[in-house]
């Protein structure tokens, strides 16, 4: 019986720490592929937290929105800054 319950608390874990790593990930990749990255690891982190809550996966579920406001940010910061300077050149 314990054996059987460790294996599923294992298998649980899984989602949080895939969301927790692609938290990290979306940080560190900030703009277009972080958004992207942040919301499948936002998800991972989601399901897990619904299933098996852990630390690990809170941790994933604000890394990765903290990963979706700075990609929105950055991504606002270039269209209005850097676009129209490209647009210039040409």
């Amino acid at each position: 019986m314990m054996a059987k319950q460790s294996k599923k608390i294992k298998s649980a874990e899984g989602l949080g720490i895939s969301g927790f790593t692609l938290g990290i990930l979306s940080i560190i990749l900030a703009g277009w592929i972080g958004i992207m990255v942040s919301i499948i690891g936002f998800i991972f982190c989601f399901i897990q937290q619904r299933k098996y809550p852990t630390k690990l996966g809170k941790a994933g579920l604000i890394l990765n929105v903290i990963g979706f406001i700075v990609s929105v940010i950055l991504i606002i910061i270039f269209i209005k800054n850097i676009y129209p300077a490209l647009q210039g050149l040409s």
